[in-house]
């Protein structure tokens, strides 16, 4: 009677490593926690300040729209046409989300699962890929990654016949945990092949705007197709994990208009006051250019320290993470163990699939004064 996937018992893997970093502070240690992406800098003020005055004018609660509110799609649809060039119409191509995370769990079940057709992730990738295929029983493909792909699949060792069997391809670029990016080259053969094989590309963007020199390729580019479907989030663009404020987008009307039909019954409707930041936020660009002068400085200090000690690093240009190996390590836990060692806690590359082991991820959205912290210690790990 129950769900299989839920009877395994299976926690989100992220919050294990979470409670563990929580359990080593309630012993009075002094640790500093590198595992979860969720940005201790301030939140974007302005946004703040939008909610409270939304709150003072509007003394009475209402359900929100399912879908978002006409103002807050237009603010989104501005903002892809002022960033993209891509002309999103409000209400066909554009609805709200909490985060991307709900969305990106809840897309699946738009499909009929029952003729075989498959969801592809990453054997490297995302976890709630694959919990969310699993709860709605949908067959899994997980496509072999390595250091030598760059961390993504690579399209033409995959044969025709293969690519029939694929419904829904999830590419994160840039890619978590891994920070690695392809190119404008990649998305457009992946979409020619989704037009070819009757597919979609779920296009997992929440790290898209978080870059140090040039803005990395997404479907967003691609205004010409209609086989993608990008998950957007203000989640790390403008440090709002809490609100969870996102936004679905595709040019796609008809996967739009049946993934809309979902969204009502479930009561997934974004609080109409976190709506209100959202489109505070979504107007403004100049705080994200800050954020990404941040996060490039933390990137500089920490990537020394990490190199120094002998750690091979791979991407880390994007988002707020590194992923690292080191030559005289093969685990992932020896690794972890290492860094807590020195109080210092994070995720084993395991985490995101078999093959990220003798991987481990570092997340650094830790405030600036706290990089200084982190360096010293890192100078001390023993290897």
């Amino acid at each position: 009677m129950i769900n299989p996937y839920l009877k395994e018992h299976k926690e989100y893997p992220l919050a294990v490593i979470k409670r563990k970093a929580e359990k080593l502070k309630a012993e009075g240690k002094d640790v500093i926690d590198l595992t979860i992406g969720d940005p201790q800098e301030p939140t974007f003020p302005q946004a703040i300040q939008s909610i409270k005055q939304f709150m003072d004018a509007h003394p009475v609660s209402q359900y929100p729209l399912a879908t978002g509110s006409y103002q807050y799609l237009i603010a989104v649809s501005n903002w892809a046409k002022s960033n993209y060039g891509i002309e999103l119409e409000p209400i066909t191509h554009v609805f709200s989300s909490n985060g991307s995370k709900e969305a990106i769990f809840l897309f699946p079940l738009v499909f009929d699962w029952s003729d075989g057709k498959e969801v592809w992730i990453s054997s490297v990738s995302y976890p709630v890929y694959e919990a969310s295929a699993r709860t709605f029983s949908a067959p899994i493909r997980k496509l072999k990654v390595t250091k030598e792909t760059g961390f993504f699949p690579d399209l033409a060792a995959i044969s025709s016949q293969e690519w029939e069997k694929c419904r829904l391809f999830w590419l994160n670029s840039p890619h978590n945990p891994t920070s690695m990016i392809v190119n404008g080259e990649y998305i457009q053969d992946l979409l020619a092949l989704a037009e070819k094989h009757d597919f979609i590309v779920c296009s997992d963007e929440c790290y898209n705007e978080l870059y140090e020199d040039e803005r990395p390729a997404c479907s967003l580019d691609f205004g010409d197709s209609d086989r993608w479907i990008a998950f957007r989030s203000l989640s790390k663009r403008s440090h709002m994990t809490g609100f969870r404020v996102g936004a679905v987008m595709s040019t796609n009307t008809e996967i739009m208009a049946y993934f809309r039909l979902c969204r009502s019954p479930i009561g997934v409707g974004t609080p109409t006051f976190n709506q209100v930041a959202g489109i505070t936020a979504w107007n403004d660009e100049n705080h994200v250019q800050i954020s990404r002068k941040q996060y490039a400085a933390k990137r500089r200090v920490i990537r020394q320290s990490l190199e120094s000690k002998g750690f091979d690093i791979y991407g880390g240009k994007h988002g707020f993470y590194f992923w690292l190996s080191h030559p005289q390590v093969q685990s992932s836990d020896e690794l972890c163990d290492l860094f807590l060692n020195k109080n210092i806690c994070v995720t084993p590359g395991t985490v995101f699939g078999e093959d990220g082991q003798g991987y481990i991820r570092i997340v650094y959205c830790i405030p600036r004064l706290e990089c200084q912290k982190l360096c010293d210690r890192i100078a001390e790990l023993e290897i």
